[in-house]
């Protein structure tokens, strides 16, 4: 029971802070990675209890990324290719969307869930760097929340499912806000 209220508290905060990054322009750099490190520290050891290896994995870089981001480290400083990463990404998420057609659909699920946590952690680091831009990064989490639903379903991992479905809602609902703040002169 412990673990699921664990679980439950790190699924509210990070949904309280994802939505704080995508409806408020001027949101504070220290209160999203604060929040974020009391989320993933909570989801992490919950997935790790229910061993919902690709939730946990997700959870432990965004961890660590805002932590060295508290502790100020400056990511803007790593040399990272936007350009290249988006390439790669679209030929890795090419194969990932193929594979349904040679693997049985548990295995598709845990690869869709890997996929999610490639896209989730590099995505959360491109835009700790900023390398990436807000609009980008919401467009990525909305793939990786929700290619990672049916195999947190699968291990019954039900704050993280809930979160994810949230988390793609947030995001879409962020994309869309970014488009109608754009005025002729920006």
């Amino acid at each position: 029971m412990l673990m699921l209220i664990i679980g439950w508290c790190g699924t509210v905060l990070y949904l309280l802070n994802h939505a704080y990054i995508s409806l408020v322009k001027n949101w504070r750099p220290s209160v999203y990675f604060g929040a974020n490190l009391l989320a993933a520290s909570s989801l992490t050891v919950q997935s790790v209890y229910l061993a919902s290896w690709q939730a946990a994995a997700i959870n432990g870089f965004w961890m660590l990324i805002s932590a060295l981001l508290l502790l100020g480290v400056k990511m803007d400083s790593i040399k990272a290719n936007a350009k290249a990463y988006f390439i790669f990404s679209a030929l890795l998420l090419a194969l990932v969307l193929s594979s349904i057609l040679y693997v049985d659909l548990a295995y598709y699920f845990e690869i869709l869930g890997w996929s999610s946590a490639f896209f989730f952690c590099s995505s959360y680091f491109l835009f700790s760097a900023k390398r990436i831009s807000s609009r980008a990064y919401l467009a990525i989490n909305t793939y990786s929340a929700i290619a990672l639903m049916p195999q947190l379903w699968t291990n019954a991992n039900y704050p993280v499912f809930t979160l994810e479905v949230a988390w793609a809602i947030v995001s879409i609902i962020g994309i869309v806000k970014s488009y109608q703040d754009v005025h002729l002169i920006d």
